[in-house]
Order: structure tokens, then C-alpha cells, then sequence
């Protein structure tokens, strides 16, 4: 089923549900494969709730109604943030998202996309090259708990 959503610009009021949607996103795409330390790493860590609160004017929201059904977000030529809530995945919404940050990313002057994520995330490979991204890199980063885990780096260049 398709959704009648909307892409507008986050207000200050969103931020609890930013945090919450990310949150869930990244549980639902990482918990299958991280090991436990990992996820434990993540949480302690809490970026979501110390990030969203300062970035929130950067943010894009897909929003249905008064619920906000994903979220995205740039820096520079990079996604910084793509997150669909869990239980509206496979709908459309990453890929519009997708669309809004990269036309957003060559607004700013830029003429190719980046982004980044963990091997972890099982869906994020399949849904990035749908979209037209290629990887480009993928290093090891050191978990505080002690494990290595690569991330995976990935581009697409933006049509003229």
C-alpha cells in the first residue's frame, strides 16, 4: 500500500520523534547481524539524542498525517541521515527521501552523492544500488567494546 506522505522541513517540535524514528530504524536494521557488544556500544553512546537536538534545521521529514514516517538529512555531498520507521519500510519513502537529500546535496553545489553504512545493516546494500550507488570504500572502525566492524562507503553521481 502506497502512502499519500508529504516532504517538509522538520520544526523544533519534531526532535522527540526524530530521535525515537532513528532509534527504531537503526535497531530494526542493524540488530540481525551486530553483535550484542555492539548494539550495547550504540547505546550507550545515544547519538541520536545528543545530535538531533543541534541538527534538527538540517532535517526533511516524510510525514503522514501528524506522524513522521522517515527522515533525512545532509552535510555537504554526504546523506548524513536516511531513516524510515520500521513499519513503513518498502513503500516508497527511503527512495523519495533518497531523492529530496541528493537534490538537496546539488543545490549546494555538488555533483556527486556519498554515504555510508555498516556491514551490519542487511537491507542498506540492495536499497543503495537500486538507487544508483556504487561502493567506493569500505574500511574497518574499532568499537569502543573492542569490535571491529567495517563501513561500507558508497556514491552516485548527480545528473547535470
Amino acid at each position: 500500500m502506497k502512502l499519500e506522505f508529504k516532504a517538509r522541513r522538520a520544526v523544533k517540535a519534531d526532535v522527540p520523534a526524530l530521535i525515537d524514528l532513528a532509534q527504531r530504524s537503526w535497531l530494526s536494521g542493524n540488530c540481525e547481524l551486530a553483535p550484542m557488544d555492539a548494539v550495547w556500544d550504540w547505546m550507550e553512546a545515544n547519538s541520536e539524542s545528543k545530535r538531533f537536538p543541534d541538527v534538527w534545521p538540517t532535517v526533511t521529514v516524510a510525514a503522514y498525517r501528524s506522524r513522521i514516517l522517515g527522515l533525512t538529512s545532509t552535510d555537504g555531498r554526504e546523506v548524513a541521515d536516511l531513516w524510515v520507521h520500521p513499519s513503513f519500510q518498502r513503500r516508497g519513502i527511503g527512495s523519495i527521501l533518497l531523492l529530496v537529500a541528493e537534490e538537496e546535496i546539488q543545490l549546494a553545489g555538488h555533483h556527486a552523492s556519498r554515504l555510508c553504512y555498516t556491514e551490519y545493516n542487511v537491507a542498506a546494500p540492495n536499497f543503495y544500488r537500486a538507487n544508483g550507488y556504487t561502493q567506493v570504500d569500505r574500511s574497518p572502525e574499532r568499537l569502543p567494546c573492542g569490535i571491529v566492524r567495517d563501513v561500507i562507503v558508497m556514491e552516485k553521481r548527480l545528473k547535470d
